[in-house]
């Protein structure tokens, strides 16, 4: 039982992440190929439930027919198209999309239209080092860009701001 324990422990969990904006009917083809090699290696994938890319990564994943799937909330769960487990993981937006990087080994994200949300989520997954490819698009130009998470860019240039004043406060309630 206790090396059952820990075997489960070691598994590689991969995060599956998205503006809520993003409206296609489909998933990206390169974003499927990669969550199809994650299926593949018996990765244990963490999904949230909101409108726009997290319906359509629940929906592929029920498609194939995978049942190691997290599906992550915070309040209240929405949508769990598979009927996975699910795991509050925390109590607002903020609190679960960040316990939800810190619980992966790597990630997935499209972002559209440059999301502030999504923007804060890649410095942190950025500064946690945890591999992220990246499928970048907008619908005003049509534009779409693909590939790794580049840890020289600043996707979000407030983030190192929001990250000292939310340390200092840290810091004032303590006092």
């Amino acid at each position: 039982m206790m090396l059952e324990n820990k075997a489960k422990s070691r598994r590689q969990k991969l995060l599956l992440m998205g503006s809520s904006a993003f409206k296609d009917r489909k998933l990206p083809i390169e974003v499927k190929k990669r969550i199809d090699q994650a299926i593949q290696s018996g990765m244990t994938i963490i999904v949230g439930e909101a409108l726009g890319t997290n319906r359509l990564y629940q929906d592929y994943l029920k498609s194939k027919g995978y049942r190691d799937v997290i599906v992550g909330h915070a309040v209240r769960l929405r949508y769990n198209a598979g009927k996975w487990k699910d795991v509050q993981y925390g109590k607002n937006l903020k609190e679960r999309e960040r316990k939800m990087i810190e619980d992966c080994n790597s990630a997935i994200v499209i972002w559209m239209n440059r999301s502030g949300v999504i923007a804060e989520n890649l410095e942190f997954l950025k500064r946690l080092g945890k591999p992220t490819y990246l499928y970048e698009c907008s619908s005003e130009t049509g534009e779409v860009r693909a590939g790794e998470l580049d840890p020289n860019r600043i996707y979000n240039s407030f983030h190192y701001m929001k990250e000292y004043y939310r340390k200092q406060r840290s810091i004032d309630r303590r006092r």
